[in-house]
């Protein structure tokens, strides 16, 4: 929408003289929606390049490795032997290694065990879809006293396909303990039926704890979130069942189906991706369906179920989703790319109160085979970025917000 200030608004009215008086109501209800609206328009933002070099980008996780209050980026490269990290140092990225001889790396994930100030890394490495080639090593990595020398790694365990690893508190006591998701069961692909489990491993003891077993096909995503904004924690999962929500209660795990997903038949059914974001206090989910599927769909309350809303249906391996409020309305936006042909990388942004109309806004045509993707603030300037990491492009850039 171009700008409209008041004189353009009272060029509009004035040619009809006569109709003045009654339009002119009219006039300001249309200026204080046009107000609204611009209120909430989203913010510039100016791309920087981290790297060119990677080999295949796969994932991204934040998190401030050097105590200096500033977000780092781990990149996790599927078809590189070496985890790389990028150091936040002002004015550009620094380059170190994490961890060698770890080749295909999938997934990773952080928490400060030991409360020393530094978090450690678990990584899930040498993945394969088809578990009787999977080794799916889980290891642990710490660093010593210069976090830009290589960590060292303690294995923790080997499951096959191991594709996401996440750090839990599931009862907010701050005791977090990891999460294992393979990407399947038994075999790949899955037929219909195949069950795919989720394991636990509390610090210390690193004995595997099956906590699900509802789950089934292709299990692509595990994601912590605080449900109902306390300190315990739940997890939302995408598979080819649709979406559930899993929480520890009552001393047991307990699903909760959310969605059965794309309602087509096995296998392109269900779901990939899925997110937690806000319309102030009203919650919504975000998804990507189905596996690395072409659709971004929102699911807003409707009683005590959810309404499916497809909002953007036109991607090629949808695969990169985050949320967050990017202009400060208290209303987040969705973050959504894809790798395949046309790759690109948007914003959608709720367009009403309710979370059922959307807006779409291109970040990026053509220049990010996003496959992952974080909202934060990388600039230590209190407004929230966006970073992503590519696939095919072999990139990693940052998106920084440049509102006032």
């Amino acid at each position: 929408m171009k700008t409209l200030d008041s004189v353009g608004a009272h060029r509009i009215c004035a040619p009809l003289m006569w109709w003045r008086r009654r339009l002119m109501w009219g006039c300001s209800i249309w200026l204080l929606t046009w107000t609204t609206l611009n209120a909430q328009d989203l913010p510039r933002f100016r791309e920087h390049v981290i790297t060119q070099e990677l080999k295949y980008g796969y994932q991204l996780v934040a998190a401030d490795l050097t105590e200096d209050s500033r977000k780092d980026l781990i990149a996790v490269d599927e078809r590189a032997t070496e985890l790389i990290w990028f150091e936040n140092r002002h004015p550009g990225w620094q380059r170190h290694v994490l961890a060698r001889n770890v080749p295909r790396q999938l997934n990773a994930d952080c928490w400060d065990l030991d409360t020393d100030g530094i978090p450690e890394v678990v990584l899930a490495y040498r993945f394969e879809s088809d578990p009787q080639r999977s080794v799916g090593n889980v290891v642990l990595l710490k660093s010593g006293d210069d976090v830009r020398q290589a960590w060292t790694a303690s294995e923790i365990d080997q499951v096959p396909t191991a594709h996401r690893v996440r750090w839990i508190d599931p009862v907010g006591d701050r005791k977090k303990v990891l999460l294992v998701g393979p990407m399947v069961g038994s075999r790949y692909p899955p037929v219909e039926g195949d069950a795919v489990p989720i394991y636990l491993y509390r610090p210390g003891e690193w004995k595997r704890q099956t906590i699900s077993a509802h789950l089934q096909g292709v299990l692509h995503a595990i994601n912590p979130v605080s449900w109902d904004g306390g300190a315990r924690q739940q997890l939302l999962t995408a598979c080819y069942l649709g979406l559930h929500r899993i929480e520890f209660s009552a001393d047991e795990w307990i699903a909760t189906p959310i969605s059965t997903g794309d309602p087509r038949p096995w296998p392109l059914c269900g779901s990939s991706e899925v997110r937690l974001g806000h319309l102030g206090t009203s919650r919504f989910l975000a998804a990507i369906e189905p596996w690395h599927g072409n659709q971004l769909v929102v699911y807003v309350p409707a009683g005590e179920s959810w309404k499916r809303l497809v909002i953007d249906d036109k991607m090629n391996n949808g695969h990169a989703l985050a949320v967050g409020d990017l202009n400060g309305d208290d209303r987040d936006e969705i973050v959504c790319g894809f790798r395949g042909k046309g790759r690109r990388l948007s914003i959608y942004r709720a367009a009403d109160s309710h979370g059922e109309q959307w807006q779409k806004t291109v970040l990026d045509d053509g220049g990010i085979a996003a496959a992952d993707c974080i909202v934060g603030d990388f600039t230590g300037d209190g407004r929230p970025d966006i970073a992503c990491i590519g696939a095919s492009t072999h990139n990693l850039k940052l998106y920084e917000n440049m509102d006032k």
